[in-house]
């Protein structure tokens, strides 16, 4: 009998400590902004050729007030990310792993602009739902 009250008294304790590190421990769910309208931006190739870029761009905060962040200064944002396309050259645009490297660099840009301004780096993450060159 002492057996199974001790037993149950674990058990429960268990069950209510791991439940508050559960609640404790989980992370925020991050927020998707999509940037409306689309980016359509010139650039230039090697032999001085005029080419466009046309990107559907999504960025990814941590939570609400990274987004709020985002959202507030989006003037600043999309500023940053038409300056930051537009200075892109043909072998950063053309293939997977350069607009991997785009798509990193668009980061920095923007939370670089942003920590200028309000002093944090609200961008987690850019993402390219569309991205056509020509």
């Amino acid at each position: 009998m002492l057996f199974r009250i001790v037993f149950s008294l674990l058990i429960s304790s268990l069950v209510l400590a791991s439940s508050a590190f559960a609640e404790n421990d989980s992370p925020a769910m991050p927020i998707y902004i999509e940037l409306r309208p689309d980016f359509i931006v010139n650039y230039t190739t090697e032999n001085n050729r005029l080419k466009y870029i046309k990107a559907s761009i999504t960025l990814r905060a941590s939570g609400p007030q990274s987004a709020s962040i985002i959202e507030d200064n989006m003037p600043i944002v999309r500023d940053g990310l038409v300056i930051y396309l537009s200075e892109l050259k043909s072998e950063q645009v053309i293939g997977a792993l350069a607009r991997e490297e785009s798509r990193k660099g668009a980061i920095l840009i923007l939370n670089e602009k942003l920590k200028d301004e309000t002093g944090q780096e609200p961008v987690l993450d850019v993402l390219f739902s569309s991205f056509v060159t020509q």
